[in-house]
């Protein structure tokens, strides 16, 4: 079985001019099987947006040290900007502690947004699922609403089922109860957990960010980068 996320030798440096390097990390590694949830914990400015960027194919390590990036088995890095993005939007989805709904758009609309980058999705298709989402996520009453006009909770609830569209193998969280109350927040972990099965009957594999170890103590493993390193424990 093909793991979910494959991640090797991964370096990252910040270059500024007139300033010294800065090393974000150093051979950064990580294995992620079909299922398997796994948080990355780290200090303020530790790189754990970056990693998580790099891992969804958004930014890159710095070239020339054999790093490697496989998800479901394909190489990430290894390809140009056109397929990197296709690629993207089939196996990978995203959910960001500010919520980046497009605010012009329908809650329904919002999330059924992946579907037109992915290109293998009829409209019908994409609509009817979309609509599933947002009804397991409790938002059927909302299908034509704006963002503007929900709370923080449901603007996040929109948020993961937009990233759950197309059924990704992997689900990248960064921080998905960063803006949220403390019971809000365990809501919304409620259902970047289970929304994935009750719709599908699959759930991706996950690596979350967060600066909580209560929100990291759900996952299977837990991961801490500190001074350029990720260590796992």
């Amino acid at each position: 079985m093909k793991d979910a996320l494959l991640a090797e030798n991964l370096r990252k440096t910040y270059k500024l001019p007139g300033a010294a390097p800065i090393r974000v990390f150093d051979g950064v590694s990580l294995r992620v099987a079909p299922g398997e949830r796994v948080a990355v914990l780290g200090r303020s400015g530790s790189g754990k947006s970056t990693l998580l960027n790099i891992l969804g194919g958004l930014d890159r390590p710095d070239p020339g040290t054999g790093a490697r990036v496989e998800v479901a088995g394909l190489d990430l890095l290894g390809c140009g900007e056109r397929r990197r993005a296709a690629m993207r939007a089939r196996n990978i989805g995203f959910v960001f502690q500010a919520f980046h709904l497009l605010p012009e758009l329908t809650v329904l609309e919002n999330v059924r947004l992946p579907a037109m980058a992915h290109g293998g999705v009829g409209r019908h298709e994409a609509e009817e699922r979309a609509r599933r989402l947002l009804e397991a996520a409790g938002l059927g009453g909302r299908l034509e609403h704006r963002p503007a006009e929900l709370s923080g909770g449901e603007r996040q609830r929109v948020a993961v089922a937009r990233a759950l569209l197309n059924a990704p193998s992997l689900l990248l969280a960064d921080e998905p109860t960063g803006n949220l109350d403390g019971q809000t927040g365990m809501q919304i972990l409620d259902l970047v957990f289970d929304l994935p099965s009750a719709v599908s009957g699959e759930a991706p594999a996950l690596v979350m960010v967060t600066h909580s170890r209560e929100v990291a103590a759900r996952c299977n493993r837990t991961a801490t980068l500190r001074d350029g390193a990720l260590t796992f424990g």
